[in-house]
């Protein structure tokens, strides 16, 4: 990356940082408040929802097909729409819009799928959107229900909120094929427009799996995904039958957003859980692939809500809603007709409100307007009716009624009247993604400063500093706090209002939506996906191969000449392997040497009886030549704090299930691959410390943190001095070296190797080899040599284009090409590992096949 790209990529996220910190304003809050961060360089930007914002309808024009279409805004999600609209209206962004289309309108106003519309009316679709940046997705109406109004709505959707459902059978298997099918219609679109260096923003559940359907057609690609609604803890997300796929769809994605850090907390969870990956508290090593997680907490449209409020319609109604409810105070209620929601728990509470302060019997009056839900739910609608009819009977008279309930959907002048005029909102939900009807009660509220009573479990709590917090199963509490409100004097009134306002004016939709595509930058700049280690170059090894004349060849066993398992004793080595690792120890010209973490015993029994292998066991302290018996390299080394050590790992594994202890020769191993993934990174992390403390600090020896264990060694042997020990004290007797691992451990070797590289090529112009000794010498002179004292890497990655001549080295990490490593080639499995021996092997074969 050039410098100017890092310093672009510093910029950014010094910006995401003050961004998203409010204390980072430092009283300068109004000319941030009205001038939002613009693009620095230009970008496109393919925003993806599940609908489109656009109805279509048919032109009185066209009575018959093929159709022209007349198109008009659609309503609903207006903070995420006006976010995404926002970012069009940025000089230097080109913003095109991905989605449903939905069911078109004819001339009577009737709805129809698109399913039988002539080609030439659906391409008279596409050029009408395309004159509002849009590109329509035609979704077949059988697969569009079982994605939309099966998965979705559900499955995903009350299980995102908490609504965990017992009756698996209830799942109708076409719609997890309607939601899959979808997704990847959805990819088609998207490829169609698809440029490189676009970034594409993926918005909500209804597209789970596209990320990763993107990611394989597009594997440089820039993807931001961003999930509107809660995410559950780990313990429900595990119910979900397709909780594997839905996840790993995600992590497709480069990053992730999320309404709140609960949020995040339980995906990172799930992912540790379900798919055993590790996390930190800002990304989850998919695979060696980092994928950012961030918090961005969404806004609202916050100037077209402040201009609306003030339009002489919205005042009209504001006066005959004041002289309706004369004399009365107000509380304002506004909610989707879902069990979520929180109705019921607000009418209870409002119901004990009434009872424990008679006072304001006659005196209040609740506005409670819902609108159709996700589902229609005919028990809820009973019993709110049956609530709302309790109330009235016990409180109201005839001239008044103390709960004003309207099931309907509120035109938006009478809506922007009613928070305009409300003494107190109450918002009682007990789960919700973001809750924007609160913030637009605060923008309404410029006048009267009245309080918001907000639930503690909507994601908006975390950011509405000035609202009351309440739990809407406390109805005591709950009548508590509206009667603290009520009660409320215009000083505390307007604090409370002031904190609320500044951060609803500064943390509008805008605001959201550049802060997410910014961070997205920044990550993708900061080099996160464009540091990639190249894929092995299989005819260029084959090629240097086949030029040299004295080779070595060293290789981990787990993860690379296996995979990793979770029974290490199942980590069997394939026949494929032994057959290839026969073939290239025949021939004298090649030292082949497996270099592992494994004990002696578990080497004998499954590579023991391959001629010529040389074998190094306990990452590099245990040594065995070809025709010779097992060197410990330690064997004069003081092993005293083995049992130190052994007794704290004791600690750890009796409050740690799943856990074991590996006694080896000369080092010990704490394995915590089979305990609860989340405790068992923390015990780890805790007994890293305690050996730090009580270990390290006072004896000469190291904790190697692997995958999934701690292993204690002394300081003196790695795998990067095993290595340098095969070389011998005549590195440049080999031109050609290859070197394979996958994890941690194996960066000794590659930094090692490239530090023994450069001695060579820095030695190759003054000092020429006279007489290189003969692999058997080699062989012998290992067997009477002790390991040499330890040396440092330098740790950045270094080139491997310069392979014209020997010395050929070929060191090589098994995992992604954005995996961070010092290797300077990269194969995905250990199966690609095999492969490659498997080349090199038949060309042995072919020699002898020649002679």
């Amino acid at each position: 990356m050039s410098k100017a790209n890092l310093d672009e990529a510093a910029d950014l996220q010094l910006k995401v940082v003050s961004l998203s910190r409010p204390n980072s304003f430092s009283g300068k809050m109004d000319s941030i408040c009205n001038n939002h961060e613009q693009f620095t360089a230009h970008m496109r930007i393919i925003s993806v929802t599940h609908f489109l914002p656009f109805t279509i309808s048919v032109s009185e024009e066209t009575p018959s097909e093929p159709y022209m279409w007349e198109v008009s805004r659609r309503s609903g999600h207006t903070a995420m729409s006006a976010g995404i609209r926002s970012l069009s209206e940025n000089p230097n962004a080109e913003c095109t819009q991905v989605g449903w289309i939905g069911y078109y309108k004819d001339l009577n106003g009737e709805e129809h799928p698109c399913d039988n519309l002539s080609p030439e009316s659906r391409a008279n679709i596409c050029k009408a959107l395309n004159e509002h940046s849009a590109v329509p997705v035609f979704v077949d109406e059988e697969t569009a229900n079982s994605h939309y109004e099966g998965y979705s709505k559900q499955i995903l959707w009350p299980l995102l909120h908490y609504m965990s459902w017992s009756d698996a059978r209830r799942m109708n298997p076409a719609w997890w094929e309607g939601y899959c099918k979808t997704n990847n219609i959805f990819s088609t679109a998207i490829s169609s427009i698809y440029q490189d260096g676009d970034i594409v923003w993926i918005h909500d559940y209804h597209l789970l799996l596209l990320p990763e359907i993107l990611r394989k057609m597009h594997l440089k690609a820039t993807i931001g995904f961003f999930l509107h609604s809660p995410f559950p803890s780990s313990e429900l997300f595990r119910s979900l039958p397709q909780r594997k796929e839905i996840l790993e769809g995600m992590l497709g994605s480069t990053s992730i957003g999320f309404q709140t850090y609960s949020y995040a907390r339980h995906f990172l969870s799930s992912c540790t859980r379900v798919l055993g990956l590790e996390s930190t508290p800002t990304g989850i090593d998919n695979k060696g692939s980092m994928v950012s997680i961030s918090v961005f907490p969404i806004g609202i449209d916050s100037r077209y809500i402040q201009k609306r409020r003030s339009q002489p319609a919205v005042k009209a109604k504001m006066k005959s809603l004041r002289e309706m409810f004369a004399n009365k105070r107000i509380i304002i209620g506004r909610d989707r007709l879902d069990e979520v929601a929180g109705i019921k728990q607000k009418l209870e509470a409002f119901e004990r409100f009434l009872e424990t302060y008679p006072e304001w019997q006659g005196n209040v009056v609740l506005i409670q307007v819902t609108q159709p839900g996700q589902t229609r739910q005919p028990k809820l609608e009973a019993k709110i009716s049956e609530l709302v009819t309790t109330i009235n009977s016990n409180y109201g008279s005839i001239e008044f009624m103390p709960v004003m309930y309207h099931h309907t959907f509120l035109d938006t002048d009478e809506y922007m009247a009613l928070l305009n005029i409300a003494d107190l909102c109450l918002i009682t939900a007990i789960r919700d993604g973001m809750n924007t009807g609160s913030l637009e009660y605060v923008v309404c509220q410029q006048d009267k400063h009245s309080p918001l009573l907000l639930s503690e479990f909507t994601g908006t709590a975390g950011s509405v500093s000035g609202a009351i917090q309440i739990n809407p199963w406390d109805y005591v509490g709950v009548a508590q706090a509206i009667d603290t409100a009520l009660r409320m004097g215009p000083e505390e009134k307007k604090l409370r209002y002031k904190e609320m306002y500044q951060h609803v004016m500064c943390h509008d939709a805008q605001y959201w939506a550049a802060t997410v595509i910014q961070d997205l930058r920044a990550t993708v700049l900061a080099g996160q996906y464009n540091s990639e280690t190249p894929a092995l170059d299989l005819p260029l090894l084959v090629k240097c191969f086949t030029e040299s004349k004295r080779r070595m060849i060293m290789l981990d066993y787990d993860g690379t000449l296996t995979p990793i398992t979770n029974i290490p004793s199942q980590a069997l080595p394939p026949p494929e392997m032994l057959k290839a690792l026969r073939n290239l120890c025949a021939n004298p010209n090649n030292f082949v040497a497996v270099i592992s973490g494994r004990d002696r015993e578990f080497l004998d029994l499954h590579l023991g009886d391959i001629e010529n292998l040389t074998l190094s066991g306990e990452h590099g302290s245990l040594l065995r030549v070809p025709n010779g018996e097992w060197v410990n390299l330690l064997a004069d080394t003081d092993m005293s704090w083995m049992d130190e050590v052994k007794s704290i790992f004791e600690f750890y594994t009796a409050r740690t299930a799943g856990t074991t202890i590996e006694v080896k020769s000369t080092s010990i191993a704490w394995h915590y691959r089979n305990a609860d993934p989340e405790y068992g990174e923390f015990q780890a992390k805790e007994c890293m410390n305690h050996l730090e403390d009580a270990i390290v600090s006072k004896l000469p020896v190291e904790i190697v943190y692997g995958k999934k264990c701690l292993d204690v060694r002394p300081i003196s042997v790695n795998k990067g001095e095993i290595s340098k020990h095969l070389m011998g004290s005549h590195p440049e007797q080999w031109d050609f070296v290859m070197c394979v691992g996958d994890d941690k451990t194996d960066e000794d070797m590659f930094n090692a190797l490239r530090t023994l590289k450069r001695s060579v090529v820095d030695n190759s112009t003054s000092k020429e080899l006279n007489g290189a000794p003969s692999i058997a010498a080699v062989t012998s002179a290992l067997a009477a040599s002790t390991v040499s004292s330890p040396s440092v890497g330098t740790g950045a990655n270094w080139s491997s284009t310069s392979m014209r001549l020997p010395p050929y080295y070929f060191t090589i990490t098994v995992g992604p090409s954005d995996k961070k490593s010092a290797a300077a080639w990269h194969v995905n499995t250990s199966e690609k590992v095999v492969e490659s021996l498997e080349w090199l092997a038949g060309i042995e074969d072919s020699k002898e096949d020649d002679a």
